[in-house]
Order: C-alpha cells, then structure tokens, then sequence
C-alpha cells in the first residue's frame, strides 16, 4: 500500500511539474504573439502643429549617432548661396533653407502637418539600434530649418511626440513599449 502511495505522490508532484511547465509555454507564445509587433516595431512620431504655418517634419535613420551626425545637407544660406552641411552643423538652426539630403541610402520618412492638424507617421528602414534624426521645416518661411531632434535610443517600441508652436516646440520620448522587459 505504501508503494501505491508513493507512486501515486510521485504522479501527481510530475503531472503538476508538467501541467506547470505547458502553462508557462503557453503564457510565452501567447506573450510573443502580443509582443511581436514591439519586437519589430519601428519608432513612431507624432506631431502637432499649433502654429500658424505649414511644417514638413523629415525622419532619417542610420545605424549609429556618428553615421547620423556626419549625414551630409545640401542648404542654402541666409547669404542665398548653396552649400554642403553635415548634421552636425545643423544641429542648432541656422536659418538654412531648402534642406535636402544629399547621402544615398539613408532610408527617409517625410509628414507635413497643415495649421491645426496632428500627422503622425512610421519610421521606415528602421531596425534595433538605429538612430532617428528628424528635421523640422517652416514650410511658410521658404522652408526655413527650424529644428533638429534626434533620438538615440537604441529600443523597439519608440513613440516620438512633438508639438509646434508661434514660440518654438515642445515634445517627448518614450523610449522603449511597456512589455519591453519581457522580450529583454
């Protein structure tokens, strides 16, 4: 009788072993088909124009912050003459205007947002651990160069904000989605 017992202890500590262990397999594929668009999701940006004039928002994205910084601009002055500039020089507004990029391959999302209206949009050719620089445009003032984000972050799920006004601009990162810590 002892050795019914025993066996029927070990059956049931087994099957609980095993009835746990298909719980946690099906609470992971159920959490995969949840997050598997946050595991490839690109960075998405939102923008809100509360200003008076038309803005064209440009997205760029490269692999890294040098890459991204030394991206070369073909601008025109406030002198009107016509020259190349990295990023990095257009990192604070200078009054450029006309702002094209002149790189290949840079992989490039372009919105614009009227008076009074949001638009939001997809980073295309974005993978994890590329940068994301955006390029803002006054598009009332002979495309004038108004502002230069870029963001860093390296995770999936990035939701980008960013709010134009007459004063200038306000805006957010988030930088990772919430079940982020699942798929670390």
């Amino acid at each position: 009788m002892i050795f019914i017992d025993a066996a029927i202890g070990m059956w049931w500590m087994v099957s609980r072993r095993i009835a746990a262990l298909l719980a946690l397999l099906v609470l992971l594929s159920g959490g995969s088909v949840v997050a598997g668009d946050v595991i490839t999701s690109p960075p998405t940006m939102t923008v809100t124009n509360e200003d008076t004039t038309t803005y064209r928002v440009t997205a760029y994205t490269t692999d890294s912050l040098q890459t991204a910084m030394l991206l070369n601009f073909a601008v025109t002055t406030a002198d009107g003459d016509r020259r190349l500039v990295t990023l990095s020089q257009m990192v604070w507004a200078d009054g450029y205007r006309n702002v094209t990029l002149v790189d290949d391959g840079i992989p490039t999302r372009q919105v614009t947002v009227e008076p009074g209206e949001d638009a939001s949009m997809t980073v295309t050719g974005w993978t994890p651990g590329n940068v994301t620089v955006y390029v803002v445009e006054d598009l009332g003032d002979n495309e004038t160069h108004v502002q230069t984000e870029i963001e860093t972050c390296t995770q999936r799920g990035q939701e980008h904000t960013l709010t134009l006004t007459e004063r200038g601009s306000s805006g957010s990162s988030v930088c990772a989605s919430s079940v982020d810590w699942l798929l670390a």
